[in-house]
């Protein structure tokens, strides 16, 4: 009970029937029958609304025991709302998605066991544990988590659905029906764009405007209710919130498209069994692949062979961030670019670290230019030969012969 005050919200919905038009504080909340022990945006109670009088099914059905048990008095029919504490799973349009999907499916499965009503969530109204209108029935102030709960049953296996543009006939006096099946698909047409070029609020605010367009089910469309026999009204603004806020979220997450399944562009003939146009889309999918992995394979030889490098299976898987046993499906076109792609020159850089050999010729020096009246070539063209030197024994050095 003092978990019921600490996670109510400040100023939760209460009333004395089911509609809990009222708001008050905690502290005055409790003094109705029926209030809003979960806080928008954020779940602390699991609560299950079972309509037989079997109050002990969670013991046969080797469940967990509830915190609270909140049964109608005698002479009030049967009904109960089971209170299982969990530890707070926020929900709001910025939380993980995957914590609620897995609070969800527990949720799901225990409502199969339990026998209570799959339509009740608990995220609005239950009946307010410990008033006098109800018999309360505390076993433990224990919290569970979503993976102790999961400990006691196994969640069924998610299994791949295919499915089809819905009849909108078929759901021609359902407004809700109508409007998911209507904005669902228009969310599917622009989630994609959104993605690459906007953020999840202004893909949020575009389905707002659009489920508002639509939204026009009693006023111009004559929607009917056959069960009361009047006229449909148009949904209120909480009820097109909540629909696109499920879409939205959904939809941003998870949806992909159906783009890599796409028959139309081998143009086949319709009039073929499926399996054989499944196996000839198969076969043309294959040869693309391997195509573009080639292609892939080309480039990094082009890329190796300009860097000196050599041509290994290693080397190319590398740069391809492919396998090596990948790459050795291509040796043969390894070899071909390797056979026909001409040696790449060294760089600069290499080349200019080459060692230069450079012939040095023994006793050689330049000749002086020509004098007036020789034969005219300059010193520079003239041919170098050796200096000859004459010694005379005896007397004065003689000159040097420059010829």
């Amino acid at each position: 009970m003092k978990r019921v005050m600490e996670q109510a919200p400040y100023i939760p919905r209460c009333s004395d029937d089911k509609t809990a038009t009222k708001k008050r504080p905690t502290v005055y909340a409790v003094r109705w029958p029926y209030m809003q022990v979960n806080r928008p945006g954020m779940v602390s109670w699991l609560v299950f609304d079972c309509d037989h009088a079997d109050v002990f099914r969670w013991e046969a059905a080797g469940l967990p025991p509830p915190n609270l048990i909140v049964t109608n008095r005698e002479g009030r029919g049967d009904g109960f709302h089971l209170f299982y504490a969990i530890t707070p799973v926020c929900t709001t349009e910025a939380a993980r998605s995957r914590p609620q999907d897995y609070m969800r499916a527990i949720r799901d499965r225990m409502v199969e066991l339990l026998g209570a009503d799959p339509n009740y969530h608990g995220s609005g109204v239950t009946k307010t544990p410990g008033h006098p209108w109800w018999h309360t029935i505390e076993l433990h102030a224990h919290e569970y988590s979503l993976g102790e709960l999961n400990e006691y049953f196994e969640l069924p296996k998610r299994e791949r659905r295919f499915g089809k543009v819905p009849d909108l006939s078929l759901h021609h006096h359902a407004r809700h029906a109508t409007l998911f099946h209507e904005l669902r698909y228009f969310a599917y047409s622009i989630v994609g764009g959104m993605r690459e070029q906007s953020t999840y609020d202004a893909f949020f605010n575009r389905l707002m405007a659009e489920a508002q367009r639509l939204n026009n089910y009693g006023s111009k469309r004559g929607f009917f209710d056959f069960k009361r026999m009047v006229p449909h009204t148009d949904l209120r603004s909480s009820q097109v919130r909540a629909t696109v806020r499920s879409i939205a979220r959904w939809t941003w997450n998870k949806y992909t498209g159906d783009g890599r399944c796409h028959r139309g562009v081998m143009a086949l003939d319709k009039s073929l069994p499926l399996p054989d146009r499944q196996r000839l889309a198969a076969e043309r999918t294959h040869s693309e692949r391997t195509k573009k992995t080639g292609e892939r394979v080309l480039i990094a030889c082009r890329v190796l062979r300009q860097k000196g490098e050599q041509l290994t299976q290693v080397a190319v898987a590398a740069l391809t961030r492919l396998s090596r046993q990948t790459v050795a499906k291509y040796q043969q076109l390894i070899d071909e670019f390797d056979w026909l792609a001409p040696e790449a020159p060294a760089p600069k850089e290499e080349a200019a670290r080459q060692p230069v050999v450079v012939k040095f010729a023994a006793c050689q020096m330049p000749a002086p230019p020509a004098a007036a009246g020789e034969s005219g070539m300059a010193g520079v063209d003239r041919p170098v030969r050796g200096a000859r030197l004459r010694l005379v024994v005896g007397g004065a050095p003689p000159d040097l012969d420059s010829s």
